[in-house]
């Protein structure tokens, strides 16, 4: 009786530790944990702030996600040889799903970014709506984008940055303010007051001069009235007799035969 306990016992006991396993398995498969072999590493920079932005993070590829924030970092942190005004740049390494991609080897992966950068992909920070956080968006900006040389050397493939939304709108404000700085509004003011000052002299000078000369308009639209008068005589009078126009004075009678 007791060997019978004992094996079923061992039965049951090798049957929790059998589904304890799968369930492990399973949550481990579902989580995305040793997935390593289809990740991809490569980084950006960026020269903004990227509030929101943090490990795990979604990176996108048009609107489909493809990858995850990794790591985030200081250029002057993760490279030694760095300018000083590239010190306080934000470095961000980014995981790539190579199944997500399309391709299947690292080496395949490597040589398809090659390409779509040379066609001008860049990423750059996204806010992801109303929680406050942040994503990358890969893809191809509208606009063509300088990209400005960097002072160290990655260590992986380096996808160049694009400037966000709040970036682009908060560089064209402050090239409109630095415009208006560099103005000579006193100047400008002064100009127009004067181009005003003369636009009403002319005018003045006009009136003056149809003043002036109103009698002698008058004139001359009594004069073309006139002639109007004339012409319209003349034209019935050839309506009536167009034989007068070939000869200046009436024929004399012919003479009587007797």
């Amino acid at each position: 009786m007791a060997g019978s306990n004992k094996a079923n016992y061992a039965r049951i006991g090798f049957f929790i530790v059998l589904t304890t396993t799968l369930a492990v398995g399973v949550l481990m498969f579902l989580g995305g944990i040793g997935s390593g072999k289809h990740e991809f590493l490569c980084e950006t920079y960026f020269s903004y702030p990227v509030s929101g932005l943090e490990v795990g993070s979604a990176v996108n590829f048009r609107g489909v996600k493809v990858g995850s924030v990794k790591r985030i970092s200081f250029i002057a942190n993760e490279y030694a040889d760095h300018s000083e005004a590239d010190a306080q740049n934000i470095w961000v390494q980014i995981a790539l799903d190579t199944r997500l991609m399309g391709v299947s080897s690292e080496d395949s992966i490597y040589v398809k970014l090659e390409r779509m950068i040379a066609k001008g992909l860049h990423v750059k920070v996204s806010a992801s709506g109303v929680t406050g956080l942040s994503k990358l968006e890969v893809d191809y900006p509208r606009g063509k984008i300088e990209d400005k040389p960097i002072s160290w050397q990655p260590r992986t493939l380096c996808v160049p940055p694009a400037p966000s939304i709040l970036q682009s709108a908060s560089d064209s404000a402050q090239q409109i303010l630095d415009q208006i700085n560099h103005m000579d509004l006193l100047n400008f003011w002064t100009n127009a007051v004067g181009c005003l000052a003369s636009a009403n002299d002319l005018l003045a000078n006009s009136a003056s001069l149809v003043g002036a000369q109103q009698g002698a308009i008058g004139e001359i639209i009594s004069n073309l009235r006139d002639a109007s008068v004339n012409l319209r005589d003349f034209s019935q009078q050839i309506r009536d007799n167009p034989g007068s126009i070939l000869r200046n004075r009436e024929q004399e009678p012919l003479p009587e035969t007797k």
